[in-house]
C-alpha cells in the first residue's frame, strides 16, 4: 500500500507505460530535436572539448527560438549536433593524436561557422523596409522578437554574401570564451 500526499495507482496505469520493444520507444528517439543538446554536449567530451560545452551552449542559445522561421535543415542545434557527430565519427577514422585541442577546437569553431544559421539576416520593419536588424551577438533571438512593432512584419533571409561579419564575431566569441 503507497502511503503519503499521492494517490495510488492504478495497476491499469502501470499497464499503458510499459516501455515497448520496438521503436519508437514511447515516441521519443535518441535523435529528437528536445535531446540534441545533450548529443551536443556529449560528442564535445568525446571529442575531449569538455571545457567548451558551457561557451558553444550559450552561443547557440542566442539563436534559441529562431528555428521555427527557418528551414529544418537549418536548425542551429540539428546543424551544430551533426557536425559534432560527424567530427567524433571522423576521429574515430584518422588519427588526431598530432593535434592540439586548441587546434581541435579552431577546425570545430570553423566549420560551425560555414553553417546556414550563422549567415542568416533578420530585421522587423514595413515592406522592405528595415527598421532594426538582428545581432546575435547584442541580443538573442527571443530578445530581437520582442523589438517588433503593431503593423511590421519579421523578415528573415540568407543573402548569397552571407553574414561574415557576424561569422567573424561569433568565432571569435567562441574561441575567447567571451561575449
Amino acid at each position: 500500500m503507497q502511503h503519503g500526499p499521492f494517490p495510488p495507482i492504478k495497476q491499469s496505469a502501470l499497464q499503458e507505460h510499459r516501455a515497448q520493444q520496438h521503436f519508437p520507444y514511447l515516441g521519443r528517439d535518441t535523435l529528437d530535436r528536445q535531446r540534441a543538446i545533450f548529443t551536443i554536449t556529449d560528442t564535445l567530451n568525446q571529442l575531449g572539448q569538455a571545457s567548451r560545452t558551457s561557451t558553444l551552449l550559450r552561443w547557440l542559445g542566442r539563436f534559441d527560438g529562431m528555428e521555427a522561421h527557418l528551414e529544418e535543415d537549418q536548425d542551429p542545434l540539428l546543424c551544430v549536433r551533426a557536425l559534432l557527430m560527424a567530427a567524433v565519427a571522423a576521429r574515430v577514422s584518422r588519427s588526431t593524436a598530432n593535434e592540439s585541442p586548441d587546434d581541435a577546437w579552431e577546425r570545430m569553431v570553423s566549420s560551425i561557422m560555414r553553417l546556414d544559421f550563422v549567415h542568416t539576416h533578420s530585421s522587423w520593419g514595413i515592406h522592405t523596409k528595415s527598421r532594426i536588424k538582428w545581432d546575435p551577438m547584442g541580443q538573442t533571438w527571443l530578445e530581437f522578437l520582442e523589438e517588433g512593432m503593431p503593423g511590421e512584419s519579421l523578415t528573415t533571409w540568407l543573402p548569397g554574401s552571407g553574414n561574415p561579419d557576424l561569422a567573424r564575431r561569433s568565432a571569435a566569441a567562441l574561441l575567447t570564451g567571451f561575449f
